[in-house]
């Protein structure tokens, strides 16, 4: 609990009985068929992606591949959770603040681990005191700040339409739109229970994949004869037309599921 400064997320709800019952509510977002409706958003911001890939090389720019997989990792699982992101993945670095806010909160984390009495001190200071004490901290306080705007906006229905086409442009229902209408009782759905869930959900779908992303591209670019392997595999599922490779093709090559 006191690691992750969110007492009311799954993640730190030590009670199994109460873990089940928060859990259970966020179990169908990550179901594979949940995820496999959410396919159009990451294509979209895959293509935002390689778009930009494509800029650099014609530019000969020189560029943080882990920051720009943290952009795209952050930008879906903000659409995800929140309907709505920061388009990171347009700004000129990624936006490598952002990483450096996730390693920041991590780093403040480990602290918290040996004086969990720190987190609500830190609450009660200044932001301006706190930054100047451990910018790691600050960091991760914005963090959290940031989220809880976005959670306040879905709870007091001020984010205007909710159901649209799902095409990554704020359009669509999103978890917290899902939980804020569920059958959870209302003590479950308070601005501080689902602002701890929604701090755990961006920080562990932007970090984790980024990271797992980033290593494999390093040791596709150290090793050429697997880049050829993953290419010669590829090319067996390439659209003819203009539709896009699914997750369900990407699924059936071998190199991918071994």
């Amino acid at each position: 609990m006191a690691l992750s400064g969110t007492p009311g997320s799954s993640f730190a709800t030590v009670n199994h009985n109460h873990h089940r019952t928060r859990r259970a509510a966020l179990n169908p977002f990550f179901s594979k068929r949940a995820v496999t409706s959410l396919e159009p958003i990451i294509l979209a911001k895959v293509n935002r992606l390689c778009q930009r890939f494509a800029d650099v090389i014609q530019n000969g720019e020189v560029i943080r591949v882990d920051a720009a997989f943290v952009a795209l990792t952050m930008d879906v699982i903000s659409q995800y959770s929140f309907a709505v992101d920061d388009d990171y993945l347009s700004e000129p670095d990624f936006k490598v603040a952002w990483k450096e806010t996730l390693e920041g909160a991590f780093e403040g984390g480990a602290l918290l681990r040996q004086f969990p009495w720190m987190f609500g001190f830190m609450n009660w200071l200044p932001d301006r005191w706190m930054k100047k004490m451990s910018p790691s901290m600050g960091l991760m306080l914005d963090w959290k700040r940031g989220v809880r705007a976005r959670v306040s906006v879905i709870l007091e229905r001020n984010e205007g339409v909710e159901d649209g086409d799902g095409d990554g442009n704020g359009r669509h229902r999103s978890i917290f739109h899902e939980l804020r209408d569920s059958g959870l009782p209302e003590k479950e759905k308070t601005i501080d229970r689902l602002c701890d869930e929604g701090t755990i959900l961006t920080g562990a779908g932007t970090e984790t994949t980024a990271m797992a992303l980033t290593k494999i591209t390093f040791y596709l670019l150290k090793d050429r004869n697997l880049v050829e392997r993953l290419r010669d595999e590829l090319r067996t599922i390439m659209p003819t037309s203009r539709s896009e490779v699914t997750v369900t093709q990407l699924e059936q090559l071998p190199y991918l599921v071994c």
